[in-house]
């Protein structure tokens, strides 16, 4: 739905945009559709949505893209095989400056990391976001501190949901057999997260603060925290365009197809 390594940019010398369709209104109905059933398109959608109120030929053009990648893929969706065991996963990741280079380099988002992450119930996602960092990161590892969390911030209710939805079905479901795993794919921010607060590392002290609520939240819940091979990030699809292999593979562990 994008293109792999070139990210969407403001593009303020570009064309003006040819205006035979609502830009809004479209890029409206496929941030429904990514949030609802179509992971595949977060990121992609996410772009163009940057863009809403003064849209260039460019971006019109990316929008043609998705929804020309949804129509050869219209009789797809989500394919929900639950596993047998209640286990919570959530996979976050971050591209840390991922514009730098490509925008303005007086445009301070020129320099914003990504956020993304999935969280999955069972084997099937239940949630997933793609969005720009509000703060700047000043490295690799603080980015992806700050995309964990922001999952955090949405695993931790979901937690607690799932005890009550279970309960009500007639399952016991409590600290030990319900199995939270948090997989990260960079060894720094794993460090650290791992860290027992108000611990941190030499070169995270500049933010260690903001992360002690979600560490003793990892520590107090018996969360787990897993190193994960790179090629097997969920969270990759969601912070920028992948090459056609790799997007296809992790479509296929994420919606089955």
């Amino acid at each position: 739905p994008c293109r792999p390594g070139i990210p969407l940019t403001r593009d303020d010398e570009g064309e003006p945009a040819l205006g035979d369709f609502n830009y809004a209104s479209v890029v409206g109905m496929l941030m429904y559709l990514a949030g609802h059933t179509r992971p595949d398109i977060a990121y992609a959608v996410n772009c163009c949505a940057r863009y809403m109120f003064n849209p260039k030929r460019s971006h019109e053009e990316a929008v043609k893209r998705i929804v020309r990648y949804l129509k050869a893929t219209k009789d797809r969706g989500m394919i929900f095989d639950p596993t047998e065991d209640f286990a919570l996963n959530c996979y976050p990741d971050a591209d840390f400056a991922g514009m730098y280079g490509h925008e303005r380099p007086d445009d301070p988002a020129c320099v914003k990391s990504r956020t993304g992450y999935v969280i999955t119930f069972a084997g099937c996602p239940v949630v997933w976001q793609s969005k720009l960092q509000t703060e700047t990161a000043l490295s690799t590892m603080e980015s992806e501190i700050v995309a964990l969390s922001h999952s955090c911030r949405v695993l931790l209710p979901l937690i607690d949901i799932a005890k009550q939805l279970t309960k009500a079905v007639g399952k016991d479901l409590n600290e030990t057999n319900m199995q939270v795993s948090i997989h990260e794919d960079n060894a720094g921010a794993l460090i650290l997260a791992k860290t027992l607060p108000p611990g941190f590392t030499p070169r995270s002290k500049h933010y260690a603060v903001k992360t002690i609520w979600f560490r003793e939240q990892i520590v107090r819940r018996g969360i787990k925290l897993c190193k994960i091979d790179t090629k097997e990030q969920l969270g990759d699809l969601f912070t920028k365009g992948l090459p056609l292999a790799t997007f296809v593979y992790l479509r296929g562990q994420l919606m089955g197809w």
